[in-house]
């Protein structure tokens, strides 16, 4: 049986695509005060979204040095020639590439 949160603690959570403020205030508040407790961090910036949504937009949308752009066409090939020996076992892959988001 799942656990229902007190009445006091029930909070409006906020679900589906970040806007552009959002971002940007994630963005100024980790520039002032750094990664850290992320339940904190939504708290401080005053999110209506949960500490695990701010900390998977940071690590995959909006930290400075996520890879971003198209893949080579030599990574397309070694993608290729992987799911041809191995098939669909992305765990292959994974080990054998450095992912883009």
């Amino acid at each position: 049986m799942a656990k229902q949160p007190c009445k006091s603690q029930e909070v409006e959570v906020r679900k589906g695509p970040w806007t552009m403020e959002e971002d940007l205030i994630l963005i100024n508040h980790i520039a002032n005060h750094g990664e850290g407790v992320w339940n904190s961090l939504a708290k401080a910036a005053g999110f209506k979204r949960t500490g695990n949504s701010c900390r998977l937009r940071w690590l995959n949308y909006l930290r400075p040095d996520v890879p971003r752009g198209n893949i080579t066409p030599e990574e397309q090939f070694l993608i290729m020639d992987l799911h041809a020996k191995w098939g669909n076992m992305l765990t292959f892959y994974i080990l054998r590439l450095v992912l883009q988001t």
